[in-house]
């Protein structure tokens, strides 16, 4: 007769492995923020985008783009901006995404070397995408519960 043991996962450990899944930045900006407060926040955004993009639009349709910032860039910008906005109200976090759309934009009326154009507009666009996906990790930590 033979007796097998088998051993139960200990859950401290679980708990362990489980808090090293997430990065101490979506860990910092998964912290929410007062409803009131956070629908504000993402209104102020969507809001200075759609003014932006008017802006924009009025300047390239008026025959002077050149004055203002390119109608492409701040259509993108202003758009991944809003939906991250509007999907994180109740976080900052996409803090982040907002920084890359203005560094974007900022490298996208600097006149620099096209080589150096290409690069500084790849890795600002990938500061972009970066802070939506440290959003939607934040705002996916956000809702789970906190002990």
């Amino acid at each position: 007769m033979s007796t097998h043991v088998i051993s139960q996962p200990n859950e401290h450990q679980q708990d362990v492995v489980g808090s090293d899944e997430h990065g101490t930045l979506v860990r910092s900006l998964s912290t929410t923020l007062p409803p009131a407060l956070g629908n504000l926040l993402a209104t102020i955004v969507v809001l200075a985008s759609l003014v932006i993009g008017i802006w924009s639009l009025v300047a390239t349709w008026s025959g002077n783009a050149e004055d203002f910032l390119p109608f492409f860039q701040v259509s993108v910008a202003a758009t991944v901006v809003s939906l991250n906005a509007l999907y994180a109200r109740r976080t900052f976090s996409y803090v982040i995404t907002l920084i890359g759309a203005i560094l974007w934009l900022w490298v996208s009326v600097t006149p620099f070397a096209p080589f150096l154009q290409v690069l500084l507009q790849a890795i600002t666009v990938v500061i972009m995408l970066a802070g939506v996906v440290f959003s939607t990790a934040a705002v996916r930590l956000s809702k789970q519960p906190r002990f």
